[in-house]
C-alpha cells in the first residue's frame, strides 16, 4: 500500500491513533515481560535455596557424625567397663591370699599396671569424645534453629514471589491477547508499515507531535510536513524516522 494514497486527514489520523494504541500497548506488554524476565528477586530467592540446601547438607553431615561418634563412645565405654572389671578382678586376686609366691605377686602387679594404664587412656580418649559430641549437639541445637528460621523465612518469600509472578503472567496474557485483537482491526497496509518500521526501529516506530517536537526523539518537526499530513499523507520524523501522529 502507498501511504500517500490516504486522502482524507480523518481516515490517517484514526489509523494512526490504532497504531498508537497498539504500540502503547506492545510496550507495556514488553515492560512486563522484562520485569519476568528480569526480577532480582527470583535471582535472590535460587540464591537462597542454594544456600539452605548447602547448609541442609553439611546439617546432615554433623547428624551423621554424632551417630559417628555416639557408636565410638558407646564401644569406648564398653571396653573401659571390661578393663575395669579387669583390674578389679587382678586387684582381688593380689590381695587374696591366694599366692605368696613374690614372682606370682609380680606378675599380677604388673597386669594391673599395665591394666589401669590402658584404662586411664581409654578414659581420657572417651572424655575426649564427650566433649566432641557436647560441641556438635550445641553447633546442631544452633544451625538447626537458624535452618529452621531460614528455611520458612524462604517459604514466605517464595509464596510472595509466586503470587506476584502468577499475577504478571496474568497481566501479560491478557496484553498478549488484546495486543492480537488491536492488531486485527487494524487495516492490512499500515499494520505491515508498522511492523516494517519496528523491525527497524524497535517498538517505538510511531510517535506523538508534541508542541512541534518528535516525543520519541524531542527534535523540532518542520511546519511543512504537518502541513502536509493536514493533506492526507503520512509524514516521518526526519531525525529519528518515525512514523508521526501529528
Amino acid at each position: 500500500m502507498n501511504p500517500g494514497m490516504y486522502s482524507k486527514y480523518g481516515g490517517i489520523m484514526m489509523g494512526l491513533s490504532k497504531l498508537w494504541e497498539l504500540q502503547e500497548m506492545q510496550l507495556r506488554l514488553q515492560e512486563r515481560q522484562r520485569q519476568l524476565q528480569t526480577c532480582s528477586l527470583a535471582r535472590e530467592l535460587k540464591r537462597e535455596k542454594d544456600r539452605l540446601e548447602a547448609c541442609q547438607e553439611t546439617i546432615r553431615e554433623k547428624m551423621q557424625q554424632q551417630e559417628d561418634l555416639a557408636r565410638q563412645l558407646a564401644g569406648l565405654e564398653g571396653y573401659c567397663q571390661q578393663l575395669s572389671t579387669r583390674r578389679k578382678q587382678l586387684e582381688g586376686k593380689l590381695y587374696s591370699g591366694e599366692t605368696n609366691n613374690p614372682k606370682e605377686l609380680n606378675s599380677i602387679q604388673q597386669k594391673m599396671d599395665t591394666t589401669a594404664g590402658e584404662l586411664a587412656r581409654e578414659e581420657d580418649k572417651a572424655m575426649e569424645l564427650q566433649l566432641q559430641q557436647e560441641q556438635l549437639e550445641g553447633w546442631l541445637k544452633e544451625n538447626t534453629s537458624s535452618f529452621r528460621a531460614a528455611k520458612a523465612a524462604y517459604r514466605e518469600k517464595l509464596a510472595q514471589y509466586r503470587t506476584w509472578r502468577e499475577g504478571l503472567q496474568q497481566e501479560i496474557d491478557v496484553l498478549a491477547v488484546n495486543t492480537a485483537q488491536m492488531e486485527g482491526e487494524i487495516e492490512p497496509g499500515l499494520l505491515s508499515l508498522y511492523t516494517t518500521l519496528q523491525h527497524r526501529l524497535g517498538v517505538m516506530a510511531i510517535a506523538r507531535v508534541v508542541k512541534g517536537t518528535c516525543s520519541g526523539c524531542h527534535l523540532v518537526v518542520p511546519p511543512v510536513l504537518l502541513r502536509e499530513a493536514r493533506n492526507g499523507k503520512f509524514i516521518y520524523c526526519e531525525s529519528c524516522g518515525r512514523l508521526l501522529l501529528p
